[in-house]
């Protein structure tokens, strides 16, 4: 046979056989200008022959996908291809008596390297040259692309500061590179940062309200330590693949795994039990199995009186707490009372924000009482009625009696009833939740009455136990240079001593740079048209929405960039996401804050809604193309690295060297207009004349210096201490964490670490009776800030659904699909021919058919606010009265080009404005109003 080039040879093609043995090389005629000399391959003998042939093996992982599976691969290259991806196993048990991690890894990431060189790649820089969303593009150089971006963020920051340009962060981020520039590139200029968690409706507020932590969980491996597992809107098999296993094995161990869920998912179909409630009725089922658990006596009295404030004492006249300051003059608001009914007399609960008692240990005979009801006389001579919070709640718990609760939730009472016994008498108990629980309206009120139903049971704060959101190990080093410009020894020895004698002060310094993200769009993007309007939300409000918002940012509590009233930026640098995607109403957002934009540029490796709609696309280098963290989990704790395995696809390049090269043009551009300073968005001086020198710390690390980045990250970082990057690659690319690295808002595990044990988060409060991150040092069911109070919510309650989008008949919900990781998969032929290709809802078979729809029809849905289009799936586990639909497909896949997002109000919640509380106060990834979509109404009808 003649000898032929690879590029001739892939031309010509040759069947079914030779595609598949072929489909890494898809892309070779794009590359081929790029590889010199291409190998040559006679035949398709050849390759067939060279398949297990290698140049080398890299570690890989998928460190900027949002996906929190954290999975190590080997990835085999061969002619500067990566042909082919294999699960690495690295993955040590903790300890004998629980499995392993391995094997981790899902058909996402074993069709990676395809993804990575398919059709919606970007590999060069283009700019805009019809209208935005044309699709008219031009393709530039980098210094074209560049030096255009440069001046206009010049002449925006001296003319505005940094309130005039925005960085639109996404959640698929790093913990290397990729992240460390984006922050240290934004701050060193001054522009705000918005802050993706709760704009993106990931936030556990509920959990936060109770416990003072959003973000907490243990490893998955403690799963397997559990008797009773509750998997609350938690799809594991669907959305954590790589760790559903522990389920499976604990089943093994004799536990039980229930599934709460309104419809039979995949996980369901693996448990013990599942329990459907209606739409947006989970705190109803919740607080009905409290109600079980305390009229059988089935609660823990002991645990309850030192964990929580239900023995403190509650003002019958201001329904607020009895604090120290309104019995002794002089005393503090922040001291709580409780009766000991072994003293019978009036004490202070130790512990609380304003105790001199950092402990919540009860002094030796000291007996918090449950139930009590009297008087006390206040420093003023007055007395007054008071109760504890305990008698409060049983009161409040008797209008969710089971049988009540069958008539909200659909669940019947017999149950309701076998759900609260089992979960009270079971050894371990634990309540693990998916985000998208945190995505309705009033998903704070579901996670406060799941967290009480651990509660009482005593299970918060043990092995195998109580309630799991997940959580991030934090490393120090990412903080650091994302967070400082100089990143020698000396000042970071000043930075030291500072964070020793004044913590809260550099910690805020370190969260200085972000906005909230929710906010921000509700203000500048013109979402508050909706998100603010009385028919979308709370229908019970005593005022409107608008009124508590414009409280809370007249009071400063939520950082936006610019104030209510001014500009919108008119610069837009989107990264690490796709926010016109992922936004709810984003059409909106399109037609404001873009439409009003000088300059919007969109990083990243693909093609995407919110690129179509950008001047400057910048293509960035893929995962296998760049050196990367990826962000560490508490689920799998184990820092886990991404070589580059290849050069990157065309002309695309690392994050580190977009910004480094962006830093270099943005300070030659100062200078040649002669400016040095302007002001930051929170005004503060930045040196833009100097913005090369202080982006690469006079010189420390250069636009090509990944590895140096990533070995300073890692250095300076506890939770990776002692572990280079050629540890890591001789481990097979994933090293388990040396600590659980510090406390922030995104980390909350409060417990001891040890490496031959599972993770267990919140034990420090049981076993060490260190005081809770909340206001009254314990879990905290009882709110009395006036807004609670007002809404009442002080306690956990049930109220139904908002009908967000107008009165319709049908819930539309949503959950995350399993062929894709957010929208980076949905357009992979790979995953398109794994399921129907098309965006598709889901319908009750019965009431489909009803309506005169067949499977497959293409159906209309549609709201007061918009419509789309899809196909229908019909099947008989969902709710009638229920339109579900997996996320993440991007606007342009759909009929028209209109997405499901194009319907979702997203109302906000006035008692997530709250600001001025205890522990309630804004902080990065902690505490501000959820983006939500579970509540919104839809009609349907065959299209």
């Amino acid at each position: 046979m003649a000898s032929i080039s690879r590029r001739a040879f892939l031309q010509l093609g040759a069947g079914g056989a030779l595609a598949l043995s072929l489909r890494r090389l898809t892309w070779a005629e794009s590359l081929a200008a790029a590889a010199a000399p291409a190998p040559t391959y006679r035949g398709w003998e050849d390759v067939y022959r060279a398949q297990w042939r290698w140049d080398k093996i890299a570690c890989g992982t998928h460190t900027s996908a949002n996906c929190i599976a954290a999975c190590a691969w080997n990835l085999y290259v061969r002619d500067g291809i990566v042909w082919r991806e294999e699960q690495s196993a690295p993955y040590a048990a903790s300890n004998a008596t629980v499995p392993d991690w391995n094997p981790r890894g899902c058909q996402k990431g074993a069709s990676c390297a395809d993804l990575l060189l398919g059709p919606t790649r970007l590999r060069y820089p283009i700019k805009r040259v019809g209208p935005r969303g044309s699709g008219q593009w031009q393709r530039i150089t980098w210094d074209e692309a560049l030096g255009e971006i440069a001046g206009v963020l010049v002449d925006t920051l001296v003319r505005r500061g940094g309130g005039g340009a925005v960085c639109e962060l996404g959640g698929n981020f790093d913990f290397g590179c990729t992240l460390a520039s984006t922050l240290r590139f934004f701050r060193q200029i001054g522009v705000p940062i918005t802050d993706p968690t709760a704009h993106t409706g990931d936030l556990s507020v509920g959990a936060v309200i109770t416990i003072g932590a959003g973000f907490t969980g243990g490893s998955s491996d403690d799963w397997f330590r559990s008797k009773y597992i509750v998997c609350w809107s938690f799809n594991p098999a669907v959305t954590r693949i790589p760790d559903a296993h522990f389920l499976s094995e604990a089943r093994y161990r004799g536990a039980q795994v229930v599934t709460i869920a309104p419809d039979y998912n995949q996980t369901a179909i693996h448990g013990d039990l599942w329990i459907s409630p209606h739409v947006g009725t989970d705190a109803a089922l919740a607080l009905s199995a409290c109600q079980v658990i305390l009229e059988e006596n089935r609660h823990n009295p002991d645990y309850i009186r030192e964990q929580t404030d239900l023995p403190l004492l509650v003002r019958d006249d201001t329904r607020r707490y009895l604090r120290e300051s309104d019995v002794v003059k002089g005393g503090s608001d922040s001291v709580f009372a409780v009766w000991d009914e072994a003293a019978r007399r009036l004490v202070w609960a130790p512990g609380s924000m304003g105790s001199s008692q950092r402990t919540i240990a009860l002094p030796g005979g000291m007996r918090p009482a449950l139930e009590m009801r009297g008087d006390v006389q206040l420093a003023s001579g007055e007395r007054v009625a008071v109760r504890t919070v305990f008698s409060l709640l049983r009161e409040r718990l008797q209008t969710f009696r089971p049988e009540a609760a069958e008539r909200i939730t659909g669940v019947s009472a017999e149950v309701i009833r076998r759900f609260a016994r089992d979960f009270a008498q079971a050894p371990a108990a634990l309540i693990i939740i998916g985000y998208g629980i945190n995505k309705h309206y009033h998903g704070d009120l579901n996670q406060r009455a799941q967290l009480l139903m651990a509660s009482l049971t005593g299970n918060i704060g043990k092995p195998g136990s109580g309630w799991h959101s997940g959580g991030w190990i934090d490393l120090e080093g990412l903080g650091l240079v994302g967070g400082r410009d100089r990143l020698g020894m000396l000042p970071l020895i000043w930075l030291g001593a500072r964070a020793y004698m004044s913590p809260e002060e550099v910690k805020a310094e370190f969260l200085s740079g972000y906005i909230s993200s929710t906010l921000f769009h509700t203000v500048h993007a013109g979402l508050g048209e909706y998100r603010l309007a009385r028919e979308h939300g709370d229908p019970s409000l005593p005022r409107p929405a608008q009124a508590y918002l414009d409280e809370a940012l007249a009071q400063g509590h939520f950082p936006i960039g610019v104030p209510p009233g001014g500009a919108s930026p008119e610069v837009i640098i989107s990264i690490c996401g796709n926010v016109l995607r992922h936004s709810r109403m984003g059409q909106r957002v399109r037609e404001t804050l873009f439409a009003s934009a000088r300059l919007v540029v969109d990083i990243g490796f693909r093609m995407s809604e919110t690129a179509r709609y950008a001047d400057i696309v910048l293509p960035a280098a893929g995962w296998y193309e760049k050196m990367g963290l990826k962000y560490v989990v508490g689920l799998v704790p184990y820092i886990t690295l991404a070589d580059r395995a290849t050069a990157p696809a065309g002309e695309s390049k690392p994050e580190w060297e977009i910004y480094s090269l962006l830093a270099q043009q943005v300070a030659a551009e100062a200078k040649k207009r002669g400016v040095s300073e302007t002001m930051s968005f929170r005004g503060q001086p930045c040196d833009l004349a100097a913005l090369g020198e202080r982006y690469s710390d006079d010189g420390r690390f250069g636009p090509k210096d990944e590895e140096g980045v990533l070995e300073y990250i890692l250095s300076m970082s506890g939770a990776s201490k002692g572990i280079a990057l050629d540890d890591l690659r001789r481990a097979g690319g994933a090293i388990r964490v040396k600590s659980l690295g510090p406390d922030s808002p995104t980390s909350n595990f409060f417990c001891d670490y040890r490496p031959d044990e599972p993770i267990a988060p919140l034990r420090d409060f049981v076993e060490k009776r260190r005081p809770y991150p909340t206001l009254t040092g314990r879990q905290q069911f009882y709110i009395d800030h006036p807004w609670f109070l007002e809404l009442g919510e002080e306690l956990p309650t049930f109220k139904q659904p908002p009908a967000a989008g107008g009165d319709h008949p049908f819930f539309l919900t949503s959950g995350h699909t399993r062929w894709s990781i957010h929208s980076m998969w949905r357009d992979h032929p790979m995953m398109l021919r794994l399921q129907r290709g098309e965006p598709v809802v889901f319908l009750n078979e019965r009431e489909a058919r009803e309506r005169g729809i067949a499977d497959h029809d293409r159906v209309r849905v549609w709201n007061d606010l918009n419509e789309f289009v899809a196909r229908a799936v019909l099947t008989g586990t969902i709710h009638p009265g229920q339109v579900h639909l997996y996320h993440a497909w991007e606007p342009f896949q759909y009929a028209g080009q209109k997405s499901h997002q194009f319907l979702i109000p997203s109302p906000i919640k006035p008692t997530q404005l709250v600001g001025d509380y205890g522990h309630l106060r804004w902080s990065f990834a902690f505490y501000e109003p959820n983006a939500v979509d579970r509540d919104t109404r839809v009609n349907i009808a065959k299209a």
